[in-house]
């Protein structure tokens, strides 16, 4: 049996990698559960799966504690999750959490374990992508563009390939005009059209971020360059990503609108199993659309390519000035169209000061975007 750990395992990736896990019970035994919070979802996670090791970032109380099934050891921080992967000694680790805080615990992973990342935290790429280069033989991508990606580029050799792109729902607000995307809610942009995911994402994917986000992170996980990849809005979301050959050729890779999808993959890698979940249906598809992109309408796809080209700091303070922006955004401190303006006074504000920035510094270059940002209200 191979042993898992996963890492934000109370979210939607997190809880469908669970879901994917119990359908192999024969294959897989989880080793290791994180959380931010001692939550009742993660206790019926724990009393469920019987993991030897479980980690909170936040201390619980005491009576959560009590309810920890016998033999069930609880660590609390990086620090105990650090302690706990050095003796759950997992063969893959699931980081699926969401935001900044994902950063960190992926340099624990990878610096200290033997273990195949699994990640789906895209803060991790983006903010110390030119970092993660001697470990990128580890890394295998749970988003399902990058998952897409990967397939797909490991059955091209690179030499090949002219283009690759990565596909985009279009949000809740395609074809919206800028005077029309002053008067949204955060009720609005949660309404995700094609996936359920969490509230950052969501809005993230609202504003193209997260699209943004993904051609940073393609172009540091498979080393193409950023004018090399290109955003299709694509409304039926079922091409996931498309490689361009030099002969003018294009191979897609198509699955249902399903996380579980690229999470088998990836837990089966390098094998492929007979999937239990419910495969695509073209006939009932019906088309495949895919049109450019409005980069002046949604600035916050224009000013991740304008980054992603610098690189870092850029990409870091990026990270963290976004996630200082939704944060305000949600609890209705600023309007949706305030978001790319906030984001990019804060990192050309910030830029100055971390010329040099060393891997170590990068936790402390995302914070301060962060905090900085919000120093607005």
């Amino acid at each position: 049996m191979e042993s898992i750990a996963i890492l934000g395992s109370t979210g939607s990736v997190g809880t469908q990698t669970l879901e994917v896990i119990e359908k192999f019970p024969q294959r897989f035994k989880v080793c290791l559960l994180s959380a931010r919070k001692a939550s009742s979802k993660l206790l019926s996670q724990v009393k469920k799966f019987n993991p030897p090791y479980v980690v909170t970032q936040e201390p619980p109380p005491k009576e959560w504690l009590n309810e920890l099934p016998q033999g069930v050891r609880h660590l609390s921080g990086n620090l105990g999750l650090a302690i706990a992967l050095e003796k759950a000694k997992p063969q893959k680790v699931v980081n699926a959490i969401s935001g900044i805080f994902g950063i960190e615990p992926s340099f624990l992973v990878l610096e200290n374990t033997n273990a195949k990342l699994l990640l789906a935290n895209k803060e991790t790429v983006i903010a110390s992508g030119e970092f993660l280069k001697p470990y990128l033989k580890r890394i295998i991508p749970i988003d399902s563009e990058h998952n897409a990606l990967f397939q797909l580029l490991e059955n091209i050799p690179k030499k090949f390939v002219r283009k690759i792109y990565l596909t985009a729902s279009g949000g809740p607000f395609r074809g919206k005009t800028l005077k029309e995307l002053e008067k949204v809610k955060p009720e609005d942009a949660l309404k995700h059209p094609r996936w359920k995911m969490g509230a950052k994402i969501t809005i993230d994917s609202a504003t193209l971020m997260n699209k943004g986000f993904e051609v940073i992170e393609a172009h540091y996980l498979f080393g193409f360059p950023i004018g090399d990849i290109e955003v299709l809005i694509h409304p039926q979301s079922v091409v996931h990503a498309i490689v361009e050959t030099t002969d003018g050729n294009m191979f897609a890779l198509l699955s249902p609108t399903d996380m579980k999808f690229p999470i088998q993959h990836a837990l089966f890698y390098p094998e492929r199993s007979t999937t239990p979940f419910e495969g695509l249906n073209l006939p009932s598809v019906g088309r495949l659309e895919f049109e450019k992109p409005d980069m002046e309408t949604f600035k916050c796809l224009k000013l991740a390519y304008s980054y992603g080209e610098k690189g870092l700091p850029y990409t870091a303070l990026l990270v963290g000035a976004d996630e200082g922006a939704v944060k305000l955004f949600l609890e209705n401190k600023i309007a949706f169209t305030d978001i790319p303006q906030l984001i990019e006074k804060t990192v050309e504000k910030l830029a100055p000061q971390w010329e040099n920035v060393e891997r170590h510094d990068i936790p402390k270059v995302v914070n301060q975007a962060y905090e900085e940002t919000l120093k607005v209200i």
